[in-house]
């Protein structure tokens, strides 16, 4: 995440109800930096709950084939992940294995576990506060790939992929909450 190839500042998006106001990624020294800042249209209680039911990630995005608790303890809970990427015509499975943590009401940290998984390094920090019955969303997630990333696929495409599943994850969760106020 941080070659400082300054990349791909995105005008804000649509995502479904919410917004995202900006992203970027950028590539230092085979790792990946991804931010993301966005308006989630769902109570910050919706957003966390959905979040943090390691047991049913999968539902939030079907790029997440398998999400389940491995360990819980004191320190954290040890999440592993199947994920199915594809950009173009490639498409891989990467397991995650993460530690997470929430150090306040507010925000949740994952660190990875490179022995039981597919990449060498990992963090990610999700920090949510509440906005006028909205969530704001500030994401920050470092990866380094312990496979090989073809040089064309490059930081631009990552960044399109990446985006693209806080659209969908941020549409799963308003989906939710509306929903919720129909029942």
């Amino acid at each position: 995440m941080r070659r400082c190839l300054a990349l791909c500042l995105l005008w804000p998006l649509a995502a479904a109800g919410g917004q995202i106001y900006s992203s970027t990624v950028s590539l230092d020294d085979g790792r990946y930096t991804l931010f993301v800042d966005a308006r989630i249209d769902a109570p910050l209680a919706t957003v966390t709950a959905a979040i943090t039911d390691y047991d049913h990630l999968s539902a939030l995005n079907p790029s997440i084939r398998e999400s389940r608790v491995l360990d819980t303890g004191p320190a954290g809970t040890r999440v592993r992940n199947v994920i199915s990427a594809c950009i173009l015509f490639l498409c891989k499975h990467m397991v995650q294995v993460q530690d997470v943590t929430q150090p306040d009401s507010a925000t949740i940290d994952a660190v990875m576990v490179p022995a039981l998984s597919d990449f060498r390094y990992g963090v990610a920090r999700w920090h949510l506060t509440a906005e006028a019955g909205h969530t704001r969303l500030h994401y920050r997630q470092v990866l380094e790939p312990d496979f090989w990333v073809p040089p064309f696929i490059g930081p631009w495409l990552i960044h399109r992929k990446l985006v693209r599943e806080v659209e969908v994850t941020t549409r799963y969760i308003e989906q939710q909450q509306v929903d919720r106020g129909r029942l």
